[in-house]
């Protein structure tokens, strides 16, 4: 699933950095809108990368801290002898016919 929502979330945000037009994002709050790289804004896209950066090294130590805790409780993985056999065999009980 990263594949597909992680790697095209990535792209998306990082061309928001390079695509944004300053006056769609233009408001009566904010007359002068916030423009990208093709329109000579490289901080837009700067402050779009450090975002990125951000929040993957946020969701990477939380994963760790997280699988950290859970492993603690119970194992994580199935012994290798386990493996070898099959877990439909070894976790499930199903026999091959």
């Amino acid at each position: 699933m990263f594949g597909v929502h992680g790697i095209g979330g990535l792209t998306g945000t990082l061309l928001a950095g390079v695509l944004a037009v300053g006056a769609v994002s233009a408001s009566p709050e904010i007359p002068r809108g916030v423009s990208g790289l093709l329109e000579g804004n490289p901080q837009q896209l700067l402050a779009q990368i450090y975002g990125v950066a951000v929040t993957l090294a946020w969701s990477g130590i939380m994963t760790f801290i997280i699988l950290k805790l859970i492993g603690a409780m119970v194992r994580l993985r199935v012994n290798g002898e386990d493996e070898m056999i099959g877990l439909d065999v070894s976790q499930h009980g199903e026999a091959l016919q």
